[in-house]
């Protein structure tokens, strides 16, 4: 689960104002410091059955030839039939900075869920809840935040932080490149409801030596009982230089493939 804090929002310090990748980028004068990607304000009504939900993509430079040539290697290297990811979790962290303010004169309550899509495949929880059907909703979100109780009128702030996009980020893999339909140990499901450092089911498949691709699509949907209002910020801390910000560099092109619960296939 997500953790959260109270405190100032964003607290960014002093800003430099960057256009990048097409969305408003927010960073520190100084050199090696995150960059902070704005997304668009969601607003819910209360028991949305279609969750109100901003997209926000990170576009990255594609790898130049001697760079492919290590990938390959890597590939080689790491004794399975797999693609080695430009985008990796180990050279790519994110991290998301929000704020849910009540809109109404009633108390409420808010979760966030977070969404999105790596190199090869993308996750979408309101999807998968249709698919999945049934009487009642069932939600099974890639990360999401605790349910949090906020007062008329009163704001709150917190963080999803690198450690939930880093269980997130594996969780996708796994359902995208390593499912198990195995009936005793499904990857669908299993993954997503439990941590895999505490209980790894589902992760049968899944290499020790797993390079994890990281998320280049972010969506955050907000799921609320009463009227409320959301904004956020991306937060990335980019290690080798990976994100777009060059004209004279070729954008890295992607195709993730949406995943489909077993009930769609």
């Amino acid at each position: 689960m997500a953790k959260h804090n109270r405190g100032t929002w964003c607290g960014l310090g002093r800003l430099t104002v960057l256009a990048l990748a097409g969305t408003t980028a927010l960073a520190c004068s100084e050199l090696n410091t995150p960059l902070y990607f704005e997304g668009e304000t969601i607003e819910s009504m209360g028991n949305d059955e279609v969750f109100p939900t901003s997209g926000l993509a990170l576009r990255f430079r594609a790898p130049t030839e001697p760079e492919r040539m290590r990938l390959d290697m890597q590939r080689a290297a790491v004794g399975y039939d797999m693609d080695i990811p430009w985008v990796s979790r180990d050279k790519v962290h994110i991290e998301i900075t929000y704020r849910v303010t009540n809109l109404s004169n009633e108390a409420g309550a808010f979760a966030l869920i977070v969404d999105g899509a790596n190199e090869y495949t993308q996750y979408d929880t309101q999807a998968v809840a249709e698919a999945i059907g049934g009487d009642d909703l069932i939600i099974l979100p890639l990360i999401t935040t605790v349910a949090i109780n906020v007062e008329p009128g009163a704001t709150y702030s917190g963080i999803v932080r690198e450690d939930d996009f880093a269980e997130g980020e594996l969780d996708l893999d796994a359902l995208g490149r390593w499912n198990d339909t195995s009936v005793a140990s499904p990857t669908f499901a299993g993954v997503l409801i439990n941590r895999s450092d505490v209980n790894p089911i589902g992760m049968n498949l899944v290499p020790p030596n797993l390079v994890v691709p990281a998320m280049v699509q972010i969506d955050v949907r907000l799921r609320s009982t009463v009227a409320m209002r959301c904004e956020y910020y991306v937060r990335v801390r980019d290690d080798d230089d990976r994100l777009w910000h060059n004209d004279a560099d070729d954008v890295y092109q992607t195709s993730p493939t949406l995943f489909q619960p077993p009930a769609m296939m």
